[in-house]
């Protein structure tokens, strides 16, 4: 369809930009001359345009050479108080005598349009940070809630567990303060060794791990009063799977986690979710640095947790169905009591 010559020129998106060969504007759209206050000010020559002195004033961002030999100059009004103008202009056939000529196209419409898409990826880095920031409390939370049940139930292992709790609440005080101010205001310290939790008290702890839309039921059977696990396995390994479980169910769903103990000097925990499930493309990549099929996550959840596996000296397998939910196997080593004491 063919353009109405008498149409007002604001409402076409490029025009012609005519100079003399002094630089005196000549010719020049309504949209540039609105954009500059042409009409307002004394600009004898396009170079004062150029003059950051002289608001608004314009700016180039970039120069494009387009494979046929063209060259594209882009540029942006600045000093409009908070206004987005941009435009690019390209040099054509002057049909002036001693004049040169550009067709200039006004490029503010998409200027905004990537605005919108900057505000938006902040948005979502924004929303990254906080869902990581999210997960990294609950850990050390968790480890902090893991050790006090810990304590209640076996008073006597205070003075081995106090080093690791005083350090869990220095861990979480420094974090918290690096977040608000940028500094650490703690020293925190892990030169303590990693200390033990017994396998039975499991069942009390990891089922508060649920969220008010998705329940988390722990049961723990045939396991001996005296067998013993890292915490770390529970804080850098079981976590992050339930975690992760949680966030693949829907609103009432449960995750189920069963823990009993073998004969080989192993726990066997079985984390078993009713979400949607993986295929075999999503299974593979599950445990890939950055691979998430959650938006506003990270993916880092299982990468960790397959590198505390591998330094634990443990095995897990994931087994998972569209529509069938996921079950995650996992073997950790333990020890019992007698064989913790004659180690030392």
């Amino acid at each position: 369809m063919s353009q109405d010559p008498n149409a007002p020129a604001l409402s076409r998106p490029g025009g012609r930009l005519v100079l003399a060969d002094d630089g005196t504007i000549l010719e020049a759209p309504d949209f540039f001359k609105q954009a500059l206050y042409l009409d307002q000010r004394d600009a004898p020559s396009i170079y004062h345009l150029f003059d950051p002195t002289q608001a608004p004033f314009l700016s180039v961002t970039r120069i494009f050479r387009h494979p046929y030999g063209a060259t594209e100059t882009h540029v942006k009004v600045e000093g409009l108080f908070g206004n987005r103008r941009s435009f690019r202009y390209w040099q054509v056939d002057a049909y002036m005598p001693s004049s040169v000529a550009f067709y200039i196209v006004d490029e503010t419409a998409i200027t905004q349009t990537h605005d919108w898409d900057y505000r938006r990826l902040r948005r979502e880095i924004l929303k990254d940070v906080q869902n990581s920031l999210s997960a990294h409390f609950k850990n050390r939370l968790a480890t902090v809630q893991l050790l006090s049940e810990t304590l209640r139930d076996a008073p006597e292992l205070g003075e081995q567990l106090a080093p690791r709790m005083m350090s869990a609440v220095e861990e979480l005080k420094s974090a918290l303060n690096r977040v608000i101010t940028g500094i650490p205001d703690v020293q925190t310290h892990t030169d303590y060794k990693d200390q033990p939790v017994r396998l039975a008290d499991l069942e009390a702890v990891i089922s508060t791990w649920g969220s008010r839309e998705v329940d988390v039921r722990c049961e723990v059977s045939n396991v001996d009063v005296g067998t013993l696990i890292a915490a770390s396995s529970i804080e850098r390994i079981v976590l992050p799977v339930v975690e992760n479980a949680i966030d693949a169910s829907k609103h009432g769903k449960k995750v189920r986690v069963l823990i009993d103990e073998l004969d080989e000097g192993f726990a066997h925990i079985v984390i078993q979710d009713e979400g949607e499930g993986m295929n075999e493309r999503v299974r593979k990549r599950a445990e890939d640095p950055f691979f998430t099929t959650r938006p506003g996550h990270l993916g880092m959840g299982l990468a960790h947790a397959r590198e505390a596996l591998r330094d634990a000296g443990g095995q897990w397998r994931f087994e998972s169905e569209p529509r069938k939910g996921t079950r995650v196997t996992l073997l950790l080593p333990v020890t019992t009591t007698s064989q913790l004491f004659r180690s030392y």
